[in-house]
């Protein structure tokens, strides 16, 4: 059984390995469900957003049933400057797929400036700069030409000639705006704005460009107060997240709930088409300086049965106490508001 599923895993990172180097313009970023607990992946414009140091650390085992199919891996870090008006962030995310046949890594910097356009709104506009370090075990790889009925793998591949740089780096650049009060924020974000192309051959045949990915995403906090009191009954948060990378499409919306600093919501992915790929069950508990957050994907397209589902859970920490922060995008636990 053992090695049948390690059959499988060679299987699936060979057909990974073909979309993603051959098939031009079909890459595709890295998608969590917990879209706003790493906001600097989401939106550079995120950066300093908190007003207070930020520490986030965020694992993703996407498909269960799998032998670690989809292990991503993402820290980020960011705080506010004052002397340059706005905030700075960092991000590191790693993603390794089919058993680690494929590794994509990158860090990344992003700067925002922070504007108050009045009393009760301010804009962000952020940009990010970083490197991407893709790998790919091509000695692990198994070919047509290298299998043999009932024996498995039983030469060197000819295919192996063409993959001459199974690790290679490239920069890249993106961009994003925000705007946001107390209970409402809007934004968009465009990544990849040079598209880079990148290939395991070293040359520009057959290569593939990372395709421009466009965000628009709102959420807010709405607290639902006892009569008469400024006691909060519960919070509700709902948002939004739309995405487009070339032929992908996404949507993910849903609502949370927060009453004594615990949260349950759900929420729901599909594409533009009204083709939904899973119900995401999320539970969390947060307390003035940090938050800690589950969700698990129940998978409802034609992958139901066979993936296993999807979890995800995210620590965020914030460095020191601010009572007086009261913000759409982070919900602290505080019971007043």
């Amino acid at each position: 059984m053992k090695a049948r599923k390690n059959w499988i895993s060679k299987i699936v990172s060979l057909l990974l390995f073909f979309v993603l180097t051959f098939f031009t313009g079909w890459a595709q970023d890295v998608s969590f469900s917990q879209f706003y607990a790493s906001p600097l992946y989401l939106n550079p414009a995120f950066a300093g957003s908190v007003e207070i140091p930020r520490f986030t650390v965020q694992y993703r085992n996407q498909w269960h049933a799998f032998t670690n199919a989809f292990n991503t891996y993402n820290l980020a870090f960011d705080f506010p400057v004052e002397k340059l008006g706005g905030g700075l962030g960092l991000f590191v995310l790693n993603d390794a797929q089919g058993n680690k046949m494929l590794n994509s890594m990158q860090v990344n910097l992003a700067y925002s400036v922070h504007v108050r356009l009045s009393e009760k709104f301010r804009l962000n506009g952020g940009v990010q700069g970083g490197l991407f370090y893709n790998s790919l075990k091509v000695g692990e790889l198994v070919f047509p030409d290298n299998m043999a009925e009932g024996s498995g793998s039983h030469a060197v591949s000819g295919e192996l000639q063409y993959l001459t740089e199974p690790d290679y780096l490239f920069p890249d650049f993106s961009a994003g705006v925000m705007v946001y009060s107390e209970r409402f924020f809007y934004g968009a974000a465009v990544h990849h704005l040079a598209e880079p192309q990148h290939n395991f051959s070293g040359s520009n045949e057959n290569s593939a460009k990372l395709n421009r990915k466009y965000t628009a995403h709102l959420g807010a906090r709405l607290p639902v107060f006892l009569h008469g009191h400024r006691q909060k009954l519960i919070e509700l948060s709902p948002h939004l997240v739309v995405q487009k990378q070339a032929v992908f499409s996404q949507v993910n919306y849903g609502l949370m709930v927060t009453r004594n600093s615990i949260s349950a919501g759900l929420w729901f992915r599909q594409n533009i088409g009204i083709q939904y790929d899973a119900v995401i069950l999320q539970v969390g508990f947060s307390k003035n300086r940090w938050q800690l957050t589950y969700s698990y994907d129940v998978t409802v397209s034609g992958l139901w049965g066979d993936s296993g589902g999807s979890s995800e859970i995210t620590f965020a920490f914030l460095l020191k106490e601010n009572k007086n922060v009261h913000l759409p995008f982070f919900n602290s636990g505080d019971e007043s508001f």
